[in-house]
């Protein structure tokens, strides 16, 4: 079972009028007196000329009855009553039949809209009973280490997935995982030793604080050959909680890392409802390790080894010569504690970088080897690269914009553009500048697959103009905009339309796109798919606001014209709050 077939078990969801062309479609199916099943799909086209929805079922009975796809599908357009909602029925070369609703089916979804607000899209309701729980683990930014920008990349993406799941009615525990014992904590302990805390250290902030202590790390980094012992020695009096001046020191830039984290976290919007850190569940990644050498694991050259090659997968080190449990051990014993805190979770799913790809493959499988049942409850969804001019960074040797150093950059040119829009007092501009940064940031990693890297370049995703979080946050508040200037509006709850032009149409027929691009995007973990959506439905409510008046038309068109910029604003907010993108009321 994949993550999306595990997903979609609970929540089934089919747009109520594609379900009843289905069932006609399969009433027809049975008048031809076929015995095997026939696989076909009722789904909306990318170009709308070719219909509101269409189907490929005469290509698929095509080789069962030996006719060709255009013929069958004119027999199919024949059989077909026309349902209520439905404008016309045709068939097209090769063999596709679409359907074309009337244009009150959409002015009935626009209702459903202006009724449910923020609970449009929501599929909360197909959870019957009490919801699954999923755990996402996401962030997992390491202590006595800068907070990176694959950090924030992972940590953008992971708040999407959590909203995304929640949104199909899963209960979503969010989870970090991080890094506090380890190789990097000594060398970073070591290195502040050696450069010595500047006498005002107490008074700095958390960012400038960290700062320090990640140049430390790097200084360490530079002279770990010449001293290793040194450094190995801190490793060992951590890993065994000796009490001595360095381990103190360690625990100190620990709490300040996390001080740090946190911040960098609430900046993003997260807020986590479970931490782990390594140092929790290392003893018992040592106990997991030792149990089973001569089962699942062997001693290899003093060290503790999983062969997967058997099973396809590569030979890991489990537990080194010194007797320290590895990476991989720790994820196991990480899996354990996961259910052992939660006993009844659905599912466990765990977001990396694409590099730990094989690592996981390799800790699914020996989880699954263990107990049953972590089958089919374990997944591991990764992501490219967050790159920086087209290279990937490295914390080890400081050539490296930080996380923070980033955030602050966005928020310098996210200043700049909002100065030249309007001339906000401070407090405003900085908060309409805050909102705009992460739109930009947030949206140029979720709008890209989540396996492919992405470039940094703020002076490109945040813009005003093109395929960017901005562009349609400038769309949600222009229809706000709209909606403040008509003074005596209120929201319909019952919209009644004669007729609509092209504008009109191709904005309404939009609208009713998002439960199913909410839905796919949940189920399928694709927040890109969100985001195309919502830069079309964006480029639409433009190409309307410019040639549509609304607050100079007939009081009919008004009426009309109002309820789209309501719906419009309404469906970019919720899906904008799925990507964890604030809105703001003015730019």
């Amino acid at each position: 079972m994949n993550i999306t077939q595990l997903l979609q078990k609970n929540t089934d969801y089919v747009n109520p009028s594609q379900e009843i062309i289905r069932q006609k479609l399969f009433e027809i199916i049975k008048d031809y007196k076929i015995e095997e099943d026939v696989l076909f799909v009722v789904e909306q086209p990318l170009e709308e000329s070719h219909g509101d929805y269409a189907t490929n079922v005469a290509m698929a009975l095509a080789g069962i009855l030996k006719k060709s796809p255009l013929e069958i599908a004119q027999d199919i357009v024949k059989k077909f009553d026309k349902s209520d909602f439905l404008e016309s029925i045709n068939a097209v070369a090769p063999g596709f039949v679409n359907f074309k609703f009337k244009n009150d089916f959409f002015i009935k979804e626009l209702n459903k809209i202006l009724i449910k607000k923020e609970s449009y899209g929501k599929f909360d309701n197909l959870i019957l009973e009490h919801p699954e729980k999923i755990m996402v683990e996401f962030g997992q930014p390491n202590t006595h280490k800068a907070f990176t920008v694959g950090h924030i990349k992972g940590t953008i993406s992971g708040l999407s997935v959590c909203n995304l799941i929640e949104n199909l009615g899963y209960g979503v525990i969010k989870t970090n995982y991080y890094g506090d014992i380890g190789m990097h904590t000594a060398k970073c302990t070591w290195g502040v030793i050696k450069k010595g805390l500047p006498e005002n250290f107490g008074t700095w902030n958390e960012h400038k604080k960290m700062e320090f202590i990640a140049d430390a790390y790097v200084y360490a980094s530079e002279n770990f050959e010449k001293s290793e012992d040194e450094i190995r020695k801190i490793n060992l009096d951590i890993y065994n909680n000796n009490k001595t001046e360095a381990t103190e020191l360690y625990e100190k830039i620990k709490i300040w890392s996390l001080e740090h984290q946190k911040s960098v976290f609430e900046n993003l919007g997260v807020f986590f409802d479970k931490q782990y850190p390594e140092s929790q569940v290392f003893e018992n990644a040592k106990k997991i390790v030792n149990q089973n050498v001569g089962k699942i694991f062997k001693e290899s050259q003093g060290a503790i080894i999983y062969d997967g090659e058997k099973e396809g997968l590569n030979i890991w080190v489990v537990q080194t010569s010194e007797g320290n449990p590895t990476y991989m051990a720790k994820d196991l014993s990480l899996g354990f504690q996961k259910f052992q805190d939660y006993p009844d979770l659905y599912s466990n799913i765990t977001l990396t970088a694409i590099e730990q790809k094989d690592h996981f493959k390799a800790v699914i499988k020996i989880l699954e080897t263990f107990d049953e049942k972590f089958k089919d409850k374990y997944f591991h969804v990764h992501f490219g690269w967050l790159l920086m001019d087209g290279k990937k960074t490295s914390s080890r040797s400081g050539k490296n914009i930080k996380g923070t150093d980033m955030l602050e950059e966005s928020l310098e040119v996210a200043r700049t553009k909002i100065a030249e829009l309007k001339d906000y007092d401070k407090e405003k501009k900085e908060e309409i500048a805050r909102v705009v940064a992460l739109a930009g940031i947030k949206f140029l990693i979720l709008s890209h697959d989540f396996n492919k890297d992405v470039n940094y370049d703020p002076k490109k995703f945040i813009d005003f103009e093109g395929y960017s979080g901005p562009y349609i946050l400038y769309a949600y508040v222009r229809a706000q905009s709209i909606l403040r200037k008509s003074e005596k509006y209120e929201s319909i709850k019952d919209l009644k339309v004669d007729n609509l032009n092209d504008y009109e149409l191709g904005l309404l027929k939009w609208l009713a796109r998002y439960p199913h691009v909410a839905y796919r995007a949940g189920i399928e973990i694709a927040p890109h798919l969100l985001c195309v959506y919502l830069f079309e439905l964006s480029q639409r409510f433009n190409s309307f606001y410019a040639n549509c008046p609304v607050l100079d038309a007939s009081e009919k068109e008004k009426e009309t014209r109002l309820a789209l910029a309501e719906g419009t604003a309404q469906v970019l907010k919720n899906g904008l709050g799925l990507l964890g993108i604030e809105t703001v009321e003015e730019m």
